[in-house]
């Protein structure tokens, strides 16, 4: 066993062979707390065991990993790494980057979730899609990520010390997962040089948790020689500069300091200030190359920086001008590193890029304080800079190793967040917005106050004048987008003439200040500016956007009014596709092999059986033959499922949902579909929800009369229709009591099912992403048939 690990971590990186620990890992199972210096390998050591675990103990291991990093600019950086091991490996394994955007990716791992994954992101796109609220990711898409994604995944939280509320959030979902129960077993690793395990306890998570550290047989040979790194503090004479001049008073310090040859890091805690640094060093036109680094910048613009900063330095050698952003993560060396005091914590994790590999002679830590004045501490508390700064007081002129540093005690205060409860969780399971439109903020429990930011996309707005247009512009790709903070954004908005993605309405419409929030997902006008690609985000930037070019997109994700899988397939027959979909079913079922009963099982296949009945429904009929006219159905007696064209349905009335329909005909006594079927409101739900439109909040909405919900009509009738296996199903009727809150309603049965033992948040939802992953699969055959 552990020969085969040895080759497997030489195959993957080239030669390199595992540390003792990193062995252990593969032949004992990953920990739940993994505690080693920065610069020990954590990235592999939690990436290729759980490889090769999965290779010698499938049943035992999950089978997807998703690793969790606090900043963006650290994910594309693991993203090459894992994807560089993989295919030195030769392994099919998938690697996806869950960082927000429209991504073809998104839909192949909800497609086959039967698949082995890698899946690096960001906490905040990680842990918003566990809690049903994903971040720039569409409103019918939540139930299924947080289905799939709280179902047999191991979990890796690297860098802990910076997730803030985060921590506890990842705590709680690993506790109530625990609780509650799920399909597949799920687990989770926190890592961190300075993680304390005592701390890591939470109303649901009070476990003992089981820790790896670094043994004597780790501290030998080449990981010996990085922790026996040293660097040399100093101070930096800055105390009397005032905001003003201190920019340039630090970048005179950095041409001063820097070694030619070598790479210099400057660590600063804001991005204003590290964009102002910058500025100050490019007018003084150094001749060493300058990189600016933070979390503001479009995709290809990180990449593009972020490779200049890995760069190995030549000639004059390189500086990098950096946030946060290169605390954790980024395996980046400096001989000289010029950072802004921080929580001692920051302090550790920085001065793991000075000297990491343990090869610079004479490296250096330079060290000083932000400029006095109003806030001048943030993003950190002030007693935390000022315990930190007589910390380093006492370092003057001493070589110290990381190991030293992270052992000694200085005070750091520890906040208070919110912490997630099992009522917050059993409460977001309700995707609907409430009546004003508004979504439960999700963002306290995983982003700092502080933090808090929006997605924004930049377009060439003043060509399209069209309204309809404008209102059904593609979403943005992954490459567009661009984080920038709420009050920042809020500032441009006034002269951006912005389109804010609005998710009741599933449309672009004029955003207003309001409408930035955490979940926000915004157009704006390239013309008008606020983005550079030197800078990043850039408010006060005039100069015209370049857009990003994007490949021919899809239309807007699925809305509320909107059934785009029903178009573009051809003439599939009702009963074929309810056939076909149950067949996938079952074939997903028996792979996945979930915690569920026989009963629960069929359930969720008999949900498959009639998920899309509803489409007999008169209006239904009516509408798919309207959006046809140049192709008219093959003959007019079949209930057609799928058809050819591309146009959108009209419905009459406005706003049907089929799902609605299917369900109303499923708990009708005649014909009595699920006679004797032991899970009977489980089929109902996961009929009606299978497009993540219908689920437990039932409204009509406000242009419908009284005898209307969702766009089916009291006493409307259905059209007869074929099942599956030939049986012929009469026309019926449809009675919208259900709809009605009270017992007995469609959304009491959703509630039960909730709130079962045996069921419960994260089992429910896994059976409805089975579903919804099976009826994607069943159209893509269908339309590979059609397209034959």
């Amino acid at each position: 066993m552990p020969d085969q690990f040895h080759e497997l971590v030489a195959r993957a990186t080239g030669g390199q062979q595992p540390y003792p620990y990193q062995s252990r890992l593969a032949l004992n199972g990953l920990p739940e707390v993994l505690r080693v210096p920065t610069g020990a390998g954590k990235t592999l050591a939690a990436v290729l065991p759980w490889l090769h675990l999965r290779r010698s103990q499938p049943a035992e291991t999950p089978r997807w990993l998703v690793y969790v990093l606090p900043q963006r600019a650290l994910v594309e950086q693991v993203v090459a790494v894992v994807r560089g091991w993989r295919d030195r490996l030769g392994s099919d394994v998938d690697v996806h980057v869950l960082m927000g955007g429209e991504d073809p990716d998104d839909r192949a791992w909800k497609t086959d979730p039967e698949r082995e994954r890698i899946f690096v992101g960001t906490q905040d796109m990680v842990l918003s899609r566990l809690l049903m609220r994903g971040f720039a990711e569409a409103r019918t898409a939540w139930p299924m990520s947080f289905g799939f994604l709280n179902a047999g995944v191991q979990f890796v939280f690297d860098e802990v010390q910076l997730m803030g509320p985060g921590l506890p959030t990842s705590l709680q979902l690993q506790g109530l997962r625990e609780h509650l129960g799920t399909a597949l077993p799920c687990r989770s690793l926190w890592m961190s040089a300075t993680i304390d395990p005592d701390d890591l306890v939470t109303p649901d998570m009070t476990r003992p948790l089981n820790v790896v550290e670094l043994s004597d047989d780790d501290i030998q040979g080449d990981l010996r020689t990085r922790l026996e790194a040293t660097r040399t503090f100093h101070e930096l004479p800055l105390v009397d500069t005032d905001a003003k001049h201190y920019p340039a008073a630090v970048a005179e310090h950095v041409l001063t300091e820097h070694v030619s040859g070598t790479r210099t890091l400057v660590v600063l805690n804001t991005v204003e200030r590290a964009t102002d640094v910058y500025l100050a060093l490019k007018k003084r036109q150094p001749e060493a190359s300058l990189t600016l680094l933070h979390s503001r910048f479009r995709l290809g613009d990180r990449l593009a920086h972020t490779d200049r900063a890995l760069h190995t330095p030549s000639g004059a050698g390189s500086i990098v001008v950096s946030t946060q952003v290169l605390e954790a993560g980024v395996d980046l060396t400096s001989e000289t590193l010029i950072t802004e005091v921080a929580p001692w914590t920051s302090i550790v994790q920085r001065a793991g890029r000075c000297n990491r590999d343990g090869h610079a002679e004479q490296a250096r830590l330079l060290w000083t304080s932000p400029p006095a004045g109003r806030h001048w501490h943030l993003p950190y508390e002030e007693a935390d800079l000022k315990a930190t700064a007589d910390q380093l007081g006492q370092l003057e002129g001493r070589h110290v190793t990381g190991s030293e540093l992270a052992s000694l005690d200085v005070p750091q205060d520890v906040p208070v967040h919110p912490v997630l409860r099992r009522r917050d969780l059993l409460g977001l399971f309700d995707t609907a917005p409430d009546l004003s439109g508004n979504d439960i903020d999700v963002s306290p429990f995983i982003r700092d106050a502080t933090e808090r930011t929006v997605s924004i996309a930049w377009r060439d707005l003043s060509s399209v004048t069209d309204l309809d247009t404008r209102e059904r512009l593609p979403m943005p790709s992954r490459a567009e987008l661009c984080t920038a903070p709420i009050d920042q954004a809020r500032k441009l908005l006034p002269n951006s003439s912005a389109l804010v993605y609005d998710q009741r309405e599933s449309m672009w419409r004029t955003a207003r200040a309001d409408d930035l929030r955490p979940t926000a997902l915004l157009l704006f006008d390239a013309t008008r500016g606020g983005y550079s690609p030197e800078i990043g985000f850039s408010p006060t930037s005039k100069a015209a956007v370049a857009p990003v070019a994007i490949p021919d997109a899809d239309p807007l994700p699925d809305g509320m009014d909107t059934d785009p899988q029903s178009a573009g397939v051809g003439w599939v027959p009702l009963d074929v596709h309810l056939s076909d979909t149950e067949r996938e079913t079952r074939a997903l079922l028996e792979q996945l092999a979930p915690a569920l009963s026989a009963d629960q099982c069929d359930a969720v296949a008999l949900a498959a059986r009639y998920h899309d009945l509803g489409k007999c429904h008169d209006t239904f009929v009516s509408s798919l033959r309207s959006a046809n006219e140049e192709s008219p159905p093959p003959d007019d007696t079949t209930v057609w499922a799928k058809s050819p064209s591309h146009r959108p349905l009209r419905h009459k009335p406005p706003h049907f949902r089929h799902e609605l329909a299917t369900a109303l005909m499923l708990l009708s006594d005649e014909p009595g579909l699920l006679d004797g079927v032991t899970e009977r409101d489980l089929v109902v739900y996961l009929a009606m929800a299978h497009h993540g439109k219908v689920r437990l909040g039932i409204r009509r909405q406000p242009d419908e009369t009284e005898d209307v919900v969702l766009g089916v009509r009291q006493g409307s009738s259905t059209v007869p229709a074929t099942l599956p296996g030939g049986r012929e199903l009469p026309p019926m009727l449809m009675d919208l009591t259900p709809t009605q809150l009270g017992p007995g309603s469609l959304t009491d049965r959703a509630l039960k099912l909730r709130d079962r033992t045996d069921l419960g948040p994260f089992r429910l939802a896994f059976c409805e992403a089975v579903l919804r992953s099976a009826d994607w699969r069943a159209s893509a055959v269908e339309r590979t048939n059609a397209d034959a």
